[in-house]
C-alpha cells in the first residue's frame, strides 16, 4: 500500500475519533475532541507500522502483524481509567472510557483497511449515546430504588406531612421514620426509609422547593451499607 493511501486509513481514524470525541464535548466531558483524535491517530499508526512498517515477511516464523494492535488494545485501558473517578459511591467517567476504548477500536478498524465498517460502526456509538438518553430517562421514572431520604427543615407544622403525601404520590412507600432536633439551629432532621418505582430527582426536587424545608439528601440503601457498615440491610 502506498504512501497516500495509508495517510488516508490514518486521516479517516483521526476524522472518527474526532466526531466520537465532538458528542462527549458537547456532554460538556473533559475528554473531547482532541482526546479522542489523538487517540485514533496513535491507535491507527500503530496498526500501520505493524501492517507496513517493517521489512518481513508475514509467512516468517516469528511474524505477527497484529502483534502491535493487541498492545494498543491492552495498553488503552490506562486512558480510559484514568477518566474514571468514584465521589459519593457514585461512579462516574464510565460512557467516557467506553467512547475511548470504542475510539481506539475504530482507529484500529480503519488502519486495517476495514473504513466502511469502522464509519458504520462509528454511526452506530453516536446513535448508542445518543439515541438511548430518551429511554434511559423514561426508565429512571419508572425504576425501582429503595433508599433513605434525609430532610432537614424548620418546625413549621405541616412540613413533614406534605413530604411524606409527596413521596407517596410520586409512588414510593414510606416504611420507616426518623426525627431529631439540632439543637443549635432549632431545626428537624427527619429520615424517611423510601421503597418504590419512580424519579428520585424529581421528588427531591418537589420536596426541595417546599417552603420550609432547608435541604434534601437521598442515597441508596447499598450505598448507606458502604459507608456505615451493619446499616441499610435490605429489609425485603
Amino acid at each position: 500500500m502506498d504512501f497516500w493511501s495509508q495517510l488516508g486509513l490514518v486521516a479517516l481514524a483521526v476524522a472518527l475519533g474526532v466526531l466520537v470525541g465532538a458528542e462527549r464535548e458537547y456532554q460538556g466531558k473533559a475528554a473531547g475532541m482532541r482526546t479522542h483524535g489523538l487517540i485514533a491517530m496513535g491507535a491507527a499508526l500503530f496498526v500501520v507500522a505493524g501492517r507496513w512498517g517493517f521489512d518481513l515477511d508475514v509467512g516468517t516464523p516469528g511474524v505477527d502483524p497484529a502483534r502491535i494492535a493487541a498492545q494498543v488494545v491492552a495498553g488503552i485501558g490506562f486512558l480510559g481509567a484514568g477518566v474514571i473517578f468514584i465521589q459519593r459511591n457514585l461512579v462516574f467517567g464510565m460512557t467516557t472510557a467506553a467512547s475511548i476504548w470504542m475510539t481506539t477500536a475504530l482507529a484500529m478498524a480503519s488502519a486495517a483497511g476495514l473504513p466502511w465498517l469502522a464509519v458504520a460502526a462509528a454511526g452506530l456509538h453516536l446513535a448508542v449515546v445518543t439515541g438511548l438518553n430518551p429511554v434511559e430517562r423514561l426508565i429512571a421514572r419508572h425504576a425501582r430504588h429503595s433508599g433513605r431520604l434525609r430532610l432537614r427543615y424548620t418546625s413549621a407544622a405541616g412540613v413533614l406531612s406534605e413530604s411524606l403525601a409527596t413521596c407517596t404520590e410520586k409512588g414510593f412507600s414510606v416504611a420507616e421514620v426518623s426525627s431529631e432536633l439540632d439543637s443549635e439551629t432549632g431545626e428537624r432532621i427527619t429520615i424517611l426509609t423510601l421503597d418504590g418505582r419512580g424519579s428520585v430527582a424529581e421528588l427531591t426536587k418537589l420536596l426541595s422547593d417546599k417552603e420550609g424545608i432547608v435541604s434534601v439528601r437521598y442515597e441508596d440503601l447499598w450505598e448507606a451499607g458502604r459507608s456505615n457498615p451493619g446499616e441499610g440491610a435490605d429489609r425485603r
